[in-house]
């Protein structure tokens, strides 16, 4: 029983050091040396070893993506804010996916650049804005809950515009003002709140 939880916590540790190795080489910004390869050299294992852990290059960005996701709760989002009133609940929704996005900047840009010319870095993006579509149609849900008034725009065209203003793309683009996470977030939260009035 003891050697099997060394062994569960060495295969752990080795998933982890592969995955530290991906990022620090993504955020290289070089796709072209992004290779089980050099991922396996950068981590001192076999590309066997990195093979057995994540499959492919396709298992890597996806370790990756998954493992930025859990370090900043972004997979807790609705959980965490639950407590919350529906107007506190999107501030603090938007507040930490800012944080997340200037946080992990030197990672998503070349992902997110790449994905329309890598059907792998595509289909693991577009995996999670499922997921996003999924956790603000559910704090919208909770904000129409409260608001009596007439809406100017359907559902659906305000859960369109909330994910365009949450995406990563557009905080990317908001310049120097992407460089500060909460003022971003003030800014976004604002235009998200003009959405349902």
């Amino acid at each position: 029983m003891r050697s099997e939880g060394k062994r569960a916590a060495a295969t752990e540790s080795t998933r982890s050091t592969i995955v530290a190795a991906a990022r620090d080489l993504l955020a290289d910004r070089r796709w072209q040396d992004f290779t089980v390869e050099a991922v396996a050299n950068r981590a001192g294992v076999t590309r066997v070893t990195v093979y057995n852990q994540v499959r492919s290059k396709a298992g890597l960005i996806e370790a990756v993506l998954t493992d930025l996701t859990r370090q900043a709760r972004m997979d807790q989002l609705l959980d965490d804010t639950e407590h919350l009133t529906a107007t506190d609940a999107r501030a603090a929704i938007v507040l930490r996916t800012c944080r997340f996005w200037h946080a992990e900047r030197a990672i998503l840009r070349p992902l997110f650049s790449l994905a329309g010319i890598d059907q792998a870095v595509g289909s693991a993006l577009a995996q999670r804005e499922v997921w996003r579509r999924e956790q603000l149609r559910h704090l919208l849900q909770r904000l129409a809950g409260r608001n009596t008034s007439t809406a100017a725009f359907t559902a659906d065209d305000v859960l369109a515009a909330a994910l365009a203003l949450t995406s990563f793309p557009a905080y990317d683009q908001l310049g120097s003002l992407a460089d500060d996470p909460d003022r971003a977030s003030a800014l976004i939260n604002h235009l998200l709140a003009s959405l349902a009035a």
